[in-house]
């Protein structure tokens, strides 16, 4: 049975009354099995005892964060075959990915994280602390593959105070797998774990191998893996191109490119522990994505399939992507002990960076053949060092616990497009640079210290956590003397220094209940893309030219909520409200005037006025029975946003309708299975800055998923998600009218290639030696 919510038309306060409805139902979820779960004696599942470390830069029990922040794990990644970042957060609602489906950017590869409607860089990523490439207009920030994570820290607002620049909307940050997690348990001085998996999605095939080695003070991981897959199949979308149409002729509107992925990954890590005060971690890390696309559909070739003097027919357009993350880190952290100084963890990272394309395509002319080659290279190269220190000590009747510390990088950023050209009617080939997207080659330098103290009052019912950075950043355009910039509109040195602060507070109510509010800033400097492109744009022609007055993004964030705790179960419910100033648009027209007194129309980047998002979130989670355990999560939010201090107030677009994640595990020991079943509910759009955008509908999927454990060392996995293939477009949608703006518009960027994946089928097994 396909089950259909029809789309809401009722009133505001139907609307609110529906999800308060909803939020109740989830609670009473919980408590339902409250009392009860307090005498189970079944085995500790929930996941109220998960302990956060990296966003916490310490140890923290995750309910005693004063923030909302999720742990995924090595365990669930596995047990679920996630694929991607996209189906990693596809069970945490407020979290979403994109997928790119326009012909200028063909390759359907993942754009970036979206938190509480804040996405691309205003989403900090990091892996064991170092950073990931930023996201420019014609790229994307998908520099992972999940097989060597042991677990994923996603932070819901701005983290900045901790973590710096970036963290404005939240942060994801991934933890790289010890040779501990293969020993441990094992009664010999070395493990060895193998794993194969199929995904329906994208068809694709992964293997990996991971070796551990105990040689006493010193241990080692080694571990490599390799994913093959084609494009990925979107089986209830339209070929005819749904409500929008579809005049395409060589493939419909209802597929991606025809493509084939490799994905090659590894992981070498030495871990030195001479003793219990000292561990000593070099890593190595390597990630290379490629992929290579068959386009079929050209927006500027003939319309009518024959050449002539002026219009071509495209022969052949293979377009390749590169994507690759490379990283060597030295970590120590050392166990001071003194009654100063609990410990110092120090860190320096080197980690180079690059989103490579190159696109050859064969144009047929009535008396010429032109071969046309594009090559796009942005790359970012990260110099961090990371000094961390933690100090406890007692005043008066407070127990105080202080991090406090150094954080801080040099990255070079680069940017090289080349178009070179044959023409057979003169044997000629001309190149051009500066091409594409364009900006020069940059230095960019962060130096941030920060402090923060957790104290502790009233016998550790109470804690309150202050905190503050001075985050100085310095971006430099002048070292590149290849890139000339349009004339009166040279690209200039930007600096800037923010002071950033944030307090949290948790008081335990009772042994059960406890109550938590928080309030902290985050910022976000301009990219270099965003403050010192100054080049023609290849399509239209027109200017487009720095803005030497761009302000940094900030935001002011709020959170409060409850949360209780019954043993074997759990409850947390939140709101949060948001206001963000100075937010960065891009291509904005403006008028300027050149050296010479002409005044023109171009267009650059500037700052909207503000920004307001409100939302509640809801979680819990209770053992029912010694091997059956229910969990269930919510999440709303809503907003506006202001151009300009005289402008009207308009509807956010990315905010998010209501959507409820509900799902059950059940045990069978004397099997060795495990079953899981999650139902997704999803409200559909009502609003929207104007009325010609298109709205998603309502919509429900259910997903089911198996562990077959027969011996210790053999594991089986099954899933199918979208069970009853329901077709649906996210309520995560935006920026799609209801009609396209034109026929071009239709078949560059079809609609219905955002719509849901159809039903997918995985299987996975893992073997341990």
């Amino acid at each position: 049975m396909n089950m259909q919510i029809e789309p809401a038309t009722r009133s505001p306060e139907r609307r609110f009354a529906s999800r308060l409805m909803m939020s109740t139902c989830l609670l009473a979820l919980v408590a339902s099995g409250a009392a009860g779960a307090q005498e189970n004696s079944g085995t500790e599942n929930v996941q109220l005892n998960e302990v956060v470390v990296l966003s916490t830069r310490g140890e923290k029990r995750l309910l005693d964060v004063p923030q909302t922040i999720s742990v995924i794990g090595r365990a669930e990644m596995d047990e679920r075959n996630v694929r991607d970042i996209q189906d990693l957060v596809r069970y945490e609602p407020g979290v979403s990915v994109n997928r790119t489906t326009s012909i200028t950017n063909p390759w359907g590869q993942l754009a970036g994280f979206t938190i509480r409607g804040m996405s691309g860089n205003r989403i900090l990523m990091t892996v064991d602390g170092t950073r990931v490439q930023e996201q420019i207009t014609d790229g994307s920030r998908d520099f992972f593959d999940m097989s060597n994570f042991k677990r994923v820290e996603i932070v819901r607002g701005p983290n900045s105070v901790l973590w710096g620049s970036d963290a404005l909307g939240g942060a994801v940050m991934f933890q790289t797998r010890d040779p501990s997690d293969l020993l441990i348990g094992s009664d010999k001085p070395w493990a060895l774990e193998l794993k194969g998996g199929y995904d329906s999605f994208d068809r694709s095939f992964r293997e990996q191998a991971t070796g551990a080695y105990n040689f006493g003070d010193v241990s080692i991981l080694l571990s490599y893996g390799r994913r093959d897959s084609k494009e990925a199949r979107l089986s209830n979308a339209r070929a005819d191109g749904g409500i929008w149409g579809c005049s395409r002729i060589d493939i419909g509107c209802d597929s991606l490119f025809p493509a084939d992925t490799g994905v090659d990954n590894g992981l070498a890590k030495v871990v030195w522990t001479p003793n219990g005060e000292h561990t000593v971690k070099l890593t190595g890390e390597w990630f290379e994505r490629n992929t290579s696309v068959d386009q079929l559909y050209d927006m500027s070739a003939s319309v009518t399939g024959i050449p002539t003097i002026s219009s071509y027919v495209s022969e052949a357009y293979p377009r390749d992507l590169e994507m690759s993350r490379k990283r060597v880190a030295l970590q120590h952290e050392w166990l001071v002990g003194a009654s100063w100084l609990d410990s110092v963890n120090w860190s320096l990272s080197y980690s180079p960076q690059s989103r490579q394309t190159d696109s050859t395509q064969t144009r047929l002319y009535s008396n010429r053949t032109q071969i046309v080659n594009q090559y796009r290279d942005y790359s970012e190269d990260f110099y961090e060092a990371d000094l961390q220190l933690q100090s406890s000590f007692a005043l008066g009747t407070t127990q105080h616990t202080l991090t406090y510390g150094f954080d801080g990088g040099h990255t070079k950023g680069d940017y090289q497009g080349i178009n070179n050209t044959f023409n057979s009617l003169t044997g000629a080939t001309t190149t051009a640079i500066n091409q594409g997207f364009s900006f020069p080659r940059v230095t960019t330098d962060r130096a941030d210290i920060y402090l923060q103290d957790d104290v502790a009052l009233f016998d550790g019912r109470l804690t309150v956590t202050p905190g503050v950075r001075l985050a100085h950043y310095a971006i430099d355009p002048t070292g590149d003397d290849s890139y000339p910039g349009l004339p009166g509109f040279e690209p200039e040195k930007q600096s800037n220094t923010e002071l950033l602060t944030s307090v949290g507070a948790i008081y335990h109510l009772t042994d059960i209940y406890s109550a938590y509010a928080s309030f902290g800033q985050g910022f976000k400097m301009p990219t270099s893309q965003q403050l010192f492109q100054s080049s023609t744009d290849l399509f239209t022609g027109s200017a487009i030219v720095p803005n030497p007055t761009l302000k940094p993004e900030s935001v002011d964030a709020y959170e409060a909520g409850i949360r209780g705790y019954y043993g074997n179960a759990y409850f947390s419910a939140g709101v949060f409200y948001s206001r963000y100033k100075n937010f960065i648009r891009s291509f904005q027209p403006t008028t300027v005037t050149d050296p010479s007194g002409n005044v023109f129309v171009a267009y650059t980047f500037d700052n909207v006025e503000d920004v307001e998002l409100y939302g509640l979130e809801l979680a819990g989670e209770v053992e029912v029975t010694d091997y059956t355990r229910l969990q269930a999560s919510l999440s709303w939010s809503r907003g506006n946003q202001r151009v300009a201090s005289d402008a009207a107030k308009t509807f956010f677009d990315a905010a998010v309708p209501i959507t409820a994640i509900v799902g059950v595990t059940h045990q069978l020991p004397d099997y060795n299975l495990q079953f899981e079943v999650f139902g997704t509910f999803a409200a559909g759009k009502t609003d929207a800055s104007n009325d010609a955008l298109f709205l998603p509908s309502s919509y429900a999927f259910f997903d089911a998923y198996a562990k077959w454990t027969p011996r210790d060392n053999f594991e089986l996995t099954l899933g199918v998600e979208n069970i009853l293939d329901k077709r649906y477009f996210p309520n995560t949608l935006q920026g799609y009218n209801k009609t396209p703006a034109s026929t071009a518009v239709a078949n560059v960027n079809p609609l219905e290639l955002q719509t849901g994946p159809g039903r997918v089928f995985k299987v996975g097994a893992t073997v341990k030696f």
